[in-house]
């Protein structure tokens, strides 16, 4: 079996493919990636992303005051699907990743299919991160209200990021 799509759901409305077993072709070493997105609301959450699977998936860590909480990944399933983000570790999907472009949801910017070249997104939001940290391994969470707002607001793209688009 090469890949199983996990579904999850209508109301979210994507699926995910998950690598279970690979192919020479297929199988690859992890490399490096530096990215980061920065919260535009609490600049003391930052996710920093330090790897790739080299097959679409990208790996990280939120961080807050320099200090990690979270180990996650994000991907697109199937190319044009949809973004998605995850706690390292889980199956499937935590949330969705919504790119946007200055404050237009990217796929429902009116430039995005113009002149042949397709647009890229300077921001995201991370549906479920809030909820994520909410109901987290760690109760002091829900006293960071700084980290609170940061996970339910957008996100900057820093220099170096992949484009999503």
């Amino acid at each position: 079996m090469r890949r199983l799509a996990v579904g999850l759901g209508s109301s979210v409305g994507f699926g995910l493919a998950v690598v279970l077993g690979s192919t020479p072709a297929q199988a690859r070493s992890p490399e490096l990636y530096r990215c980061e997105w920065i919260s535009e609301a609490s600049p003391d959450a930052v996710i920093r992303f330090n790897r790739t699977s080299g097959v679409g998936v990208y790996s990280g860590f939120l961080y807050y005051r320099d200090q990690p909480l979270m180990a996650l990944q994000e991907g697109q399933s199937q190319g044009y699907g949809s973004f998605w983000w995850s706690e390292v570790g889980k199956a499937t999907p935590s949330g969705t990743v919504v790119p946007f472009v200055r404050d237009q949801p990217l796929r429902a910017a009116p430039t995005f299919w113009s002149d042949g070249r397709r647009l890229s997104a300077n921001r995201v939001l991370l549906v479920g991160l809030g909820s994520a940290l909410w109901y987290g391994s760690n109760p002091e969470w829900r006293q960071q209200k700084p980290l609170l707002l940061a996970a339910e607001g957008f996100w900057r793209l820093g220099p170096g990021c992949r484009e999503l688009t």
